[in-house]
């Protein structure tokens, strides 16, 4: 446990760490860039000749010109992307939210990624804004973005440059010239010192030239190759395109395949150590396939399995994420080492013969094995490779799960206790546009939460409704929603599907179900009410109003099923809920009114509208036996009841003092733990 805790808290540190997270985020937003451009070389390359001849040829090679536009467009703009990407997530996280800093700090990035890529000529290549200039792109983003806020926040007011007119982005723009000028010059005085003390053209240069030194000190193939493996998926733990930054590495150090009888070349690398992509993800693939407990990584892996035997592996790296990952950083690693070993033992004991054809890098896993060494034996040293590798990855992807488990835990008591403080206060949540761990988990649960809804598998619990002294008369289906196996607090579910827009579609998914269970009670003989919560922005909305009706009639529960709307919200603009309860009562559904206390909101609902039931709000009833002013209350709720023909259910009652003194009071509809908490639909068609 001392192990998990460690690893707990160290992946809650770089979870919370504002710049590891913008990092993340950035890569994570471009994932379909990444795969668009990915895939148009998959497809150019795709590994059968006939294809190849015949896209080349057909309407003038417009196809392959395609494809090169899509690939230029994309993964040709890596770093560019980034920039812009890691700077909008980084910006968020400053103290000063002002969207129009956000952009021009998005800008002021772009402008010193420029900069940092400047040559003592002038010139600026091409290539480096794509994958050559990640590294640069990460440290631009961040450093820029920083430094700019930084200085905008201590340069007083005074001291800023100011514009007449009435337009505000045009006055404000002027007051960040002297930051954008100040930050300019410092990426140009790092770009200088570069060029005249350490005699490179820019930092991506000074990075790869130093780590290419590192080789230099090396002799024979097999610890250049190592080093190689190494280095090259320790840049992707980073978000650094391994592959592309040691390009003038493999090019130095690894022989082409068909120039020499040497073992360890670019070629064999790719066919053997790294299959299905850095890491050898193929092996990540079948251990989380295998051996994760986790819902969302089982899907991600099957969603990636297709790219990953075409060695495209982003879905898999940016997705988990492996990037910045404390917990796959060893088994990402050894994984290709132990990779590359066996391969190299195959090929020293004759199993396989030395690679002497280069096999292009998109050729499936397998595939690429047999046209590598041309025998079938090349797929069996793949498989053993696969089959060590997924060994390799179990134990991590176990320790994965369970420090997820511990970890989503202690965050989700800690976003629910913010969510119900905020509630309480009347506070907006924002839960989505925060960059920390709780937004962090709140991204993460509405990702579920949206997979359960489209699946139906939202399940609910029954919260039993009985008379005074007689049977069961109704229940409340109420959502019992699990991530990773922890309950989470129903308004915190509400509130995430409200925010990322898909609250109706949960909605409709609980009504389905509790219609569903609402006709199988109708058919055992148990003529009981079922109700779900909606708001009154649904009940005033005609087309919810259309679709609950036909749900109803298709399901057979008119005259069972009630619609139970909180008394929140002010209905002064909702000018449809009369006509809409008329039509929800027209056709056999209830109208009842939840939480209703004396507030204003709450005898508005009752002027204009024929609710059929009104809930006491739970806070009233547990006041009831101490607090005499209470009381009072509570008897002229009933009181008015009766007067305008609506039925009263008391929730909270939660002991036989409170009943009865509701009881006194004229009230004899009951809900609460007294006489049974939320319970499964099974065991609710057992109660009477």
């Amino acid at each position: 446990m001392d192990v998990y805790a460690k690893l707990l808290k160290l992946t809650y540190k770089i979870e919370n760490n504002s710049i590891i997270a913008s990092i993340r985020r950035g890569f994570i937003l471009l994932i379909p860039i990444f795969l668009i451009g990915a895939f148009s070389v998959l497809i150019k390359n795709f590994p059968i000749p006939e294809f190849q001849n015949w896209t080349a040829v057909w309407a003038g090679g417009i196809i392959t010109e395609l494809l090169d536009f899509l690939f230029d467009a994309t993964v040709g703009f890596m770093s560019v992307y980034l920039v812009m990407s890691i700077s909008y997530y980084y910006s968020g996280t400053m103290k000063i939210k002002d969207y129009f800093l956000k952009v021009i700090a998005m800008v002021i990035s772009m402008a010193c990624f420029m900069i940092l890529f400047r040559g003592p000529d002038g010139t600026i290549e091409f290539a480096n804004f794509g994958s050559i200039g990640v590294f640069t792109a990460i440290f631009a983003a961040v450093a820029a973005t920083k430094l700019f806020y930084y200085l905008y926040s201590v340069i007083s007011e005074g001291f800023r440059f100011h514009a007449r007119g009435s337009d505000l982005d045009y006055r404000n723009s002027f007051s960040t010239i002297i930051p954008l000028f100040l930050c300019m010059i410092a990426f140009i005085v790092l770009n200088l010192f570069i060029n005249k003390v350490f005699h490179q053209d820019n930092l991506n240069e000074l990075i790869t030239n130093s780590i290419v030194r590192v080789f230099n000190h090396l002799s024979g193939e097999l610890p250049v190759g190592a080093l190689y493996i190494f280095v090259l998926n320790l840049l992707w733990v980073f978000g650094i395109h391994g592959g592309n930054a040691m390009d003038t590495v493999a090019q130095a150090y690894l022989v082409p395949a068909d120039a020499s009888a040497a073992i360890i070349s670019k070629s064999f690398l790719d066919n053997f150590s790294l299959i299905g992509g850095c890491g050898t993800s193929i092996c990540l693939v079948f251990a989380l396939l295998l051996f994760t407990k986790g819902k969302g990584n089982r899907q991600l892996a099957c969603s990636a399995a297709p790219a990953i035997f075409f060695n495209i592996n982003e879905i898999l790296v940016y997705g988990l994420p492996v990037v910045l990952n404390p917990v796959m950083v060893i088994p990402f690693i050894l994984t290709p080492l132990c990779a590359l070993f066996i391969a190299y033992g195959a090929t020293v004991l004759g199993i396989i013969p030395v690679v002497m054809k280069t096999v292009t890098w998109t050729t499936p896993v397998f595939f690429s094995g047999y046209l590598a060494t041309g025998t079938i034996n090349g797929v069996l040293v793949q498989l053993m490779i696969i089959a060590v590798g997924t060994v390799i990855y179990a134990p991590f992807v176990k320790i994965s799960d369970q420090i997820r488990r511990n970890q989503a835990k202690v965050i989700l008591d800690e976003l629910t206790d913010e969510v119900k403080a905020k509630l309480q206060n009347g506070e907006p949540l924002d839960l989505l546009d925060r960059h920390d761990s709780l937004g962090v988990l709140a991204k993460n649960l509405v990702a579920q939460l949206r997979i359960d809804v489209e699946e139906e598998k939202v399940p609910l619990g029954y919260q039993p409704q009985y008379y005074y002294g007689k049977g069961m008369a109704g229940a409340e289906a109420l959502m019992r929603w699990k991530y990773m196996d922890q309950n989470v607090y129903p308004p915190l579910v509400v509130a995430l599907a409200q925010e990322d827009g898909f609250y109706d579609r949960l909605t409709w998914c609980i009504m389905k179900k509790a219609m569903e269970d609402c006709s199988t009670l109708i058919q055992d003989g148990k003529a009981i009410n079922i109700s779900v919560n909606v708001t009154a922005e649904q009940l005033n909305d005609i087309h919810f109003i259309d679709m609950t009706i036909k749900m109803a009639a298709d399901a057979g529960v008119q005259g069972y099923f009630c619609l139970e709307v909180t008394e929140e919200t002010s209905i002064d603009s909702m000018m449809t809920i009369t006509a809409n309860i008329s039509r929800l009562k027209k056709n056999g559904i209830i109208a009842a009114v939840d939480d209703f206390s004396m507030g204003k909101t709450s005898l508005k609902y009752l002027k204009d509208n024929s609710f059929d039931i009104v809930k006491l709000d739970g806070e009233l009833v547990r006041q009831i036996t101490e607090n005499e002013r209470i009381r009072g209350i509570i008897a002229s709720i009933i009181n008015l009841g009766q007067k305008l023909d609506f039925e009263i259910i008391a929730e909270f009652v939660e002991n036989e003092k409170i009943r009865d003194q509701l009881h006194l009071l004229g009230c004899d509809l009951y809900q609460g733990y007294l006489y049974s908490p939320a319970v499964p639909f099974e065991q609710l068609r057992k109660m009477q």
